[in-house]
């Protein structure tokens, strides 16, 4: 019984360090991950907000967490932030120095940093491409990662220009029969508008929303793993069901464990070939 025991944990830390290895690897220039849905509710901001401590917990430069939606995204909120200022600022701003750039964004005490996209509690205006652009443009050359919390959907201008724009895709889906539909048409129609190349830098995160998951989640995850991406399952955690600022050393193990995995997949991804 000792011996399995010993293997098996000998066998989490060979992974443990493999992932780290994988999160810690060289940039070419500052990785863009794009995190989308394609409905409103499936916990895209929550898995933003994990993946993107995940990856700067494993590196030693700086990763940016970004809000891309236009309303009132919750990404500061379950990232613990806030601040008056924002990606609609820093796009006409003119920073010249990383201190400058910086005191347009916020913080968290696990030194990840977070571009909201609009002012805290300020519904924002249509946010287009050029204006997400000028903004987030200015922060490639100081950052070796950005998760960009995409707004819910996927035929808006704003977008699918950031999609286009991304090296890899975490694509969130609730853990529902509909949900796994829903998705499986949406992957369809990457591939046929022209981004079937992302598809090949693409994760499927689906979450469980309850704490008693069915039959569902194993469904859905055998109908969207058919394809060939990877399916990895956020399981229901308590601490992420509470909807608040995520705190790192509450969550359940397998919540973690699996929040691990996702970056490390999609990361990895994003090292394998350019934007689409």
């Amino acid at each position: 019984m000792r011996k399995g025991i010993g293997a098996s944990a000998a066998g989490q830390t060979r992974n443990l360090v493999h992932i780290t290895a994988q999160l810690g690897a060289p940039v070419p220039s500052c990785r863009r991950i794009a995190v989308t849905s394609i409905r409103g509710g499936a916990g895209k901001s929550t898995i933003a907000a994990l993946i993107a401590g995940v990856i700067r917990a494993h590196r030693e430069d700086r990763v940016v967490a970004i809000d891309a939606d236009p309303g009132l995204g919750s990404l500061s909120l379950r990232l613990g932030v806030g601040g008056a200022r924002s990606l609609r600022e820093l796009a006409t701003a003119r920073p010249r120095t990383w201190d400058e750039t910086a005191a347009y964004l916020a913080h968290t005490p696990e030194n990840l940093w977070v571009l909201p996209a609009t002012p805290q509690g300020v519904v924002g205006d249509e946010l287009d491409h050029e204006i997400f652009r000028a903004g987030a443009g200015k922060l490639s050359r100081y950052f070796s990662a950005s998760v960009i919390d995409c707004g819910a959907g996927l035929v808006s201008g704003l977008t699918q220009s950031i999609i286009a724009g991304a090296h890899a895709q975490v694509f969130v889906v609730p853990g529902t029969g509909d949900g796994a539909l829903s998705a499986r048409a949406a992957l369809e129609w990457f591939a046929r508008n022209g981004y079937r190349p992302l598809l090949t830098r693409t994760v499927i995160a689906l979450v469980t929303h309850t704490p008693n998951p069915d039959a569902d989640v194993d469904r859905a995850r055998q109908m969207l793993g058919s394809g060939g991406l990877p399916v990895i399952t956020i399981p229901y955690d308590r601490h992420l069901a509470a909807g608040i600022a995520i705190a790192p050393e509450r969550l359940g193990t397998p919540a973690r464990d699996a929040a691990t995995h996702i970056a490390a997949e999609a990361f990895v991804r994003s090292l394998s070939g350019g934007a689409v």
